[in-house]
């Protein structure tokens, strides 16, 4: 293994890290991780940590930022409006150079999600929608979290056929990712694709064109067998580009190099 993988997907701000002695910065700054990891996409749920994942994409020159309002913020605090905090986000964006500075690569993440109870479809549609505008109205691709809401998914990435990305953590059956690849998406894969009951992941993977195969995390969710249950990071993803190349009959460093590399083309980096 002398390739080093690039991790499409994390979230090193999350309180979750602090359970850690030394936090995230004991994982970002350690030996293993630096042989390990070449970069990663750290991604903002809201405006708020927005702040958080930026300041920590400044310390690190493999790092790059997403930002964006998961669709479970979204719905969070009946206080926000849509209009307000899309208004907020367009700052955080900021202009050319700011974003220049601030290594914001994407929008994200934005999507949908209906399995946590209860669900205000309207309201994370809304939410969608006006994401993808900005998305186009900057010229930067999105990370979509799609979670039990498919079709939606699906529809609006048909809405808005200018706008390119991710599909993060693919849960999509393999004839939809087919229709996904065909519009000029990539599609992420994360520790689920290591899981015993996951063939239907397998099979998604195993749908993608090698040229549009994204691998990611997740961090602090979703740790990879043999690591299942505990805090990810992004030397654990070892486990998740080992599949996907077995799944593909590549050897791990050819895995690791192609999806680094399609990394790169999708964020501009």
């Amino acid at each position: 293994m002398n390739e080093r993988i690039f991790d499409t997907h994390a979230h090193y701000f999350d309180r979750k890290f602090s359970e850690l002695d030394g936090g995230a910065e004991a994982i970002l700054d350690g030996k293993d991780f630096k042989s390990t990891v070449c970069g990663v996409v750290n991604v903002a749920t809201n405006c708020d940590n927005a702040a958080a994942c930026l300041e920590q994409v400044a310390k690190y020159d493999f790092m790059y930022a997403a930002v964006g309002i998961h669709p479970s913020d979204a719905q969070n605090d009946c206080k926000l409006t849509c209009d307000g905090e899309i208004a907020r986000l367009r700052d955080v964006i900021g202009d050319g150079q700011s974003r220049k500075k601030n290594k914001i690569v994407a929008i994200g993440e934005i999507g949908l999600d209906y399995y946590w109870q209860p669900v205000n479809k309207p309201l994370q549609l809304e939410y969608f929608d006006k994401q993808m505008q900005l998305a186009c109205e900057f010229d930067l691709p999105v990370i979509i979290h799609d979670r039990e809401a498919h079709a939606d998914t699906f529809d609006m990435i048909v809405k808005h056929p200018k706008v390119r990305g991710v599909l993060h953590s693919c849960s999509m059956s393999a004839e939809m990712v087919r229709e996904i690849v065909k519009r000029g998406w990539y599609v992420s894969f994360s520790g689920p694709l290591t899981y015993k009951n996951a063939q239907k992941v397998r099979d998604a993977c195993a749908a993608v064109p090698l040229d549009r195969l994204l691998v990611e995390t997740d961090a602090p969710y979703l740790a990879p067998v043999p690591h299942r249950g505990k805090i990810n990071n992004s030397v654990y993803m070892i486990s998740t580009v080992e599949m996907a190349a077995l799944i593909h009959s590549l050897s791990f460093d050819e895995m690791a190099r192609l999806t680094a590399k399609n990394a790169r083309d999708l964020f501009r980096i």
